[in-house]
Protein backbone atom coordinates (compact mmCIF):
# COMPACT_ATOMS: atom_id res chain seq x y z
CA UNK A 1 0.00 0.00 0.00
CA UNK A 2 2.67 2.43 1.12
CA UNK A 3 5.14 1.27 -2.51
CA UNK A 4 1.81 2.29 -4.72
CA UNK A 5 1.76 6.09 -2.76
CA UNK A 6 5.60 6.46 -3.53
CA UNK A 7 4.72 5.40 -7.11
CA UNK A 8 1.76 7.92 -7.62
CA UNK A 9 4.36 10.19 -6.00
CA UNK A 10 6.73 9.61 -8.16
CA UNK A 11 4.87 10.25 -11.16
CA UNK A 12 2.91 13.58 -9.70
CA UNK A 13 6.43 15.23 -9.35
CA UNK A 14 7.35 13.71 -12.84
CA UNK A 15 4.12 15.67 -14.33
CA UNK A 16 5.31 18.49 -12.45
CA UNK A 17 8.83 18.73 -14.04
CA UNK A 18 7.36 18.71 -17.48
CA UNK A 19 4.94 21.92 -16.30
CA UNK A 20 8.27 23.73 -15.56
CA UNK A 21 9.91 22.09 -19.24
CA UNK A 22 6.92 23.87 -20.89
CA UNK A 23 6.21 26.89 -19.09
CA UNK A 24 10.12 27.69 -19.33
CA UNK A 25 10.34 26.71 -23.50
CA UNK A 26 7.72 29.42 -23.73
CA UNK A 27 9.90 32.24 -21.66
CA UNK A 28 12.67 31.24 -23.67
CA UNK A 29 10.71 31.63 -26.92
CA UNK A 30 9.30 35.14 -25.66
CA UNK A 31 12.75 36.19 -25.40
CA UNK A 32 13.96 35.32 -28.68
CA UNK A 33 10.77 36.76 -29.83
CA UNK A 34 11.79 40.18 -28.04
CA UNK A 35 15.06 39.66 -29.32
CA UNK A 36 14.00 39.51 -33.08
CA UNK A 37 11.55 42.39 -32.69
CA UNK A 38 14.78 44.83 -31.35
CA UNK A 39 16.46 43.60 -34.31
CA UNK A 40 13.55 45.07 -36.66
CA UNK A 41 14.35 47.20 -39.21
CA UNK A 42 10.72 48.69 -38.81
CA UNK A 43 11.59 49.72 -35.39
CA UNK A 44 15.03 50.97 -35.58
CA UNK A 45 13.60 53.79 -38.64
CA UNK A 46 10.49 54.46 -36.36
CA UNK A 47 13.16 55.42 -33.89
CA UNK A 48 15.32 56.84 -36.58
CA UNK A 49 11.83 59.23 -37.36
CA UNK A 50 11.57 60.34 -33.66
CA UNK A 51 15.36 61.30 -33.55
CA UNK A 52 14.96 63.49 -36.88
CA UNK A 53 11.60 65.09 -35.72
CA UNK A 54 13.21 65.91 -32.29
CA UNK A 55 16.32 67.66 -34.03
CA UNK A 56 14.12 69.33 -36.63
CA UNK A 57 12.33 71.05 -33.16
CA UNK A 58 15.71 72.08 -32.20
CA UNK A 59 16.57 74.14 -34.59
CA UNK A 60 13.05 75.41 -35.33
CA UNK A 61 13.66 76.19 -31.38
CA UNK A 62 17.02 77.54 -31.85
CA UNK A 63 16.28 79.82 -35.01
CA UNK A 64 12.99 81.28 -33.24
CA UNK A 65 14.94 82.08 -30.05
CA UNK A 66 17.83 83.47 -32.36
CA UNK A 67 15.56 85.93 -34.22
CA UNK A 68 13.52 86.84 -30.32
CA UNK A 69 17.52 87.33 -28.99
CA UNK A 70 18.19 89.58 -32.05
CA UNK A 71 15.29 91.98 -30.97
CA UNK A 72 15.97 91.96 -27.82
CA UNK A 73 19.58 91.48 -28.05
CA UNK A 74 20.25 89.02 -26.10
CA UNK A 75 23.28 85.84 -27.06
CA UNK A 76 21.69 83.64 -29.42
CA UNK A 77 20.70 80.06 -28.06
CA UNK A 78 22.99 76.66 -29.17
CA UNK A 79 21.52 73.49 -29.78
CA UNK A 80 21.36 71.08 -27.45
CA UNK A 81 21.83 67.26 -28.28
CA UNK A 82 19.35 65.27 -28.89
CA UNK A 83 19.95 61.65 -26.87
CA UNK A 84 19.03 58.83 -29.59
CA UNK A 85 15.54 57.22 -28.72
CA UNK A 86 17.26 53.46 -28.96
CA UNK A 87 19.56 53.45 -25.92
CA UNK A 88 20.52 49.52 -26.29
CA UNK A 89 19.25 48.68 -22.57
CA UNK A 90 16.24 46.48 -23.92
CA UNK A 91 17.90 43.38 -23.54
CA UNK A 92 18.04 44.06 -19.77
CA UNK A 93 14.15 44.03 -19.86
CA UNK A 94 13.63 40.89 -21.41
CA UNK A 95 16.92 39.06 -19.52
CA UNK A 96 14.91 37.68 -16.72
CA UNK A 97 12.91 35.46 -19.30
CA UNK A 98 15.61 33.99 -20.05
CA UNK A 99 17.04 33.53 -16.70
CA UNK A 100 13.63 32.12 -15.38
CA UNK A 101 13.52 30.16 -18.63
CA UNK A 102 16.98 28.25 -18.12
CA UNK A 103 16.23 27.88 -13.97
CA UNK A 104 12.92 26.58 -15.34
CA UNK A 105 14.28 23.96 -17.89
CA UNK A 106 16.94 22.86 -14.95
CA UNK A 107 14.15 22.05 -12.21
CA UNK A 108 11.83 20.41 -14.91
CA UNK A 109 15.03 18.53 -15.88
CA UNK A 110 15.63 17.55 -12.30
CA UNK A 111 11.83 16.73 -11.00
CA UNK A 112 11.50 14.85 -14.87
CA UNK A 113 15.09 13.04 -13.42
CA UNK A 114 13.79 12.08 -9.69
CA UNK A 115 10.37 10.83 -10.29
CA UNK A 116 10.19 9.66 -14.17
CA UNK A 117 9.37 5.70 -14.03
CA UNK A 118 11.64 3.37 -15.16
CA UNK A 119 12.30 3.17 -18.85
CA UNK A 120 10.77 0.20 -20.78
CA UNK A 121 13.51 -2.10 -23.04
CA UNK A 122 12.64 -1.34 -26.38
CA UNK A 123 12.20 -3.55 -29.23
CA UNK A 124 15.30 -2.14 -31.31
CA UNK A 125 17.55 -5.25 -30.97
CA UNK A 126 14.51 -8.00 -30.19
CA UNK A 127 15.56 -10.20 -33.06
CA UNK A 128 19.54 -10.29 -31.96
CA UNK A 129 18.46 -11.44 -28.56
CA UNK A 130 16.29 -14.01 -30.03
CA UNK A 131 19.20 -15.42 -32.14
CA UNK A 132 21.39 -15.24 -28.93
CA UNK A 133 18.83 -17.36 -27.14
CA UNK A 134 18.77 -19.40 -29.80
CA UNK A 135 22.69 -20.05 -29.76
CA UNK A 136 22.64 -20.84 -26.15
CA UNK A 137 19.39 -23.13 -26.18
CA UNK A 138 21.17 -24.79 -28.93
CA UNK A 139 24.45 -24.91 -27.39
CA UNK A 140 23.05 -26.27 -24.09
CA UNK A 141 21.22 -29.10 -26.33
CA UNK A 142 24.31 -30.01 -27.54
CA UNK A 143 26.31 -30.31 -24.33
CA UNK A 144 23.31 -32.42 -23.00
CA UNK A 145 23.42 -34.69 -25.93
CA UNK A 146 27.11 -34.94 -26.00
CA UNK A 147 27.15 -35.69 -22.17
CA UNK A 148 24.18 -38.20 -22.80
CA UNK A 149 26.35 -39.95 -25.43
CA UNK A 150 29.67 -40.16 -23.30
CA UNK A 151 27.31 -41.37 -20.68
CA UNK A 152 26.00 -44.32 -22.65
CA UNK A 153 29.95 -45.37 -23.89
CA UNK A 154 30.81 -45.59 -20.03
CA UNK A 155 27.90 -47.47 -19.61
CA UNK A 156 27.97 -49.74 -22.59
CA UNK A 157 31.91 -50.26 -22.93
Amino acid sequence: MGEEATVERKVFISKIGTFFIVISIFFIIIFLASDVSRNDPGSHASATRAYIAAAVQAIQTRDIGSTQAAVNRQPTPTLVPVTAADTGNDILTYFPTFCLGSIGLLVGWAFRRIGAPAAKPGNRFEGIRKMQQKQREAKVKKEAAKKEKEAKKKAGG
